[in-house]
């Protein structure tokens, strides 16, 4: 029988711009301190461009070849504000004022927005998509004002990003996280350029405690996490399913150079 899991898509959450500072090169560009928050996050339609060709002989089709080129972000949130707009597009924004330039030019930046999930056990978790380098169009800028009539039908604020490659030739990371908050946590370390960030979470069962808590902390590749038992040890341990009791230390328990997500169970029996 064919696989009869559920895991669709639910709505949206969050939509952040995170404007480029430099783009060192062989490495994903480092982001400016302050992102951008664009408001309620409405849409975010992603579209792919690919250069394709295809070799034919005998007068039939031998191969088909697809390589991508760039992307577009069609988005949309509620806020329509003027220091945002310039912000996006490379516009002056002073005392309240925006002033468009024909010489004005859209800055390079990431995107990233979140995407809840529906699983068959109706619990959802949340796909953080992060895209390295975007550049609001300028075609695509608009106002629009109607006379109201007989309903009130308000715009949203849409943008439309156009998306490049990196320096290390990626464009993309996604990646699903188990509650909101974990997923705006992996938004902020790809901003800090943990870009190899893996998510440490850790569970209690029984009445035991550590540092850190129960809850998820990420970690950059090749870094260490060491979790803090305090005076009571858990009589159980494991790592990512592997019993690792014997390796607690001095109250506490190291994972070194981590290259992979780990999941830690801590166990406390009476």
């Amino acid at each position: 029988m064919g696989n009869k899991a559920v895991k669709v898509p639910l709505g949206m959450r969050s939509s952040y711009f995170f404007p480029i500072a430099s783009e060192p090169d062989n490495a994903h560009p480092i982001y400016a301190a302050t992102r951008v928050d664009m408001g309620a996050a409405v849409k975010g339609y992603l579209s792919v461009t690919v250069a394709s060709g295809d070799v034919s002989g005998d007068d039939a089709a031998l191969l088909h070849f697809e390589q991508w080129t760039s992307a577009q972000v069609d988005v949309e949130t509620t806020l329509s504000d003027l220091e945002v707009n310039s912000i996006l597009y490379g516009h002056t924004y002073e005392d309240g004022k925006e002033t468009s330039n024909m010489a004005d030019s859209a800055p390079n930046g990431a995107y990233a927005f979140i995407e809840p999930l529906l699983l068959k056990s109706k619990k959802v978790v949340y796909r953080v998509t992060w895209i390295y380098k975007t550049t609001a169009m300028q075609s695509a800028e608009k106002q629009e004002a109607d006379t109201r009539k007989n309903d009130f039908n308000p715009k949203n604020n849409a943008v439309s990003f156009y998306a490049m490659a990196d320096n290390t030739g990626a464009w993309r990371e996604r990646k699903d996280l188990n509650t909101l908050e974990n997923a705006e946590a992996f938004i902020t370390a790809l901003a800090q350029g943990k870009t190899a960030a893996y998510a440490v979470t850790i569970q209690h069962e029984g009445g035991g405690a550590s540092t850190p808590g129960a809850g998820t902390v990420y970690v950059t590749s090749g870094q260490s996490q060491v979790i803090d038992f305090g005076a009571t040890d858990p009589t159980a341990l494991y790592d990512n399913a592997v019993n690792v009791t014997a390796k607690i230390s001095d109250h506490k328990y190291t994972i070194s150079s981590i290259a992979a997500d780990h999941k830690i169970l801590a166990i406390w029996s009476t």
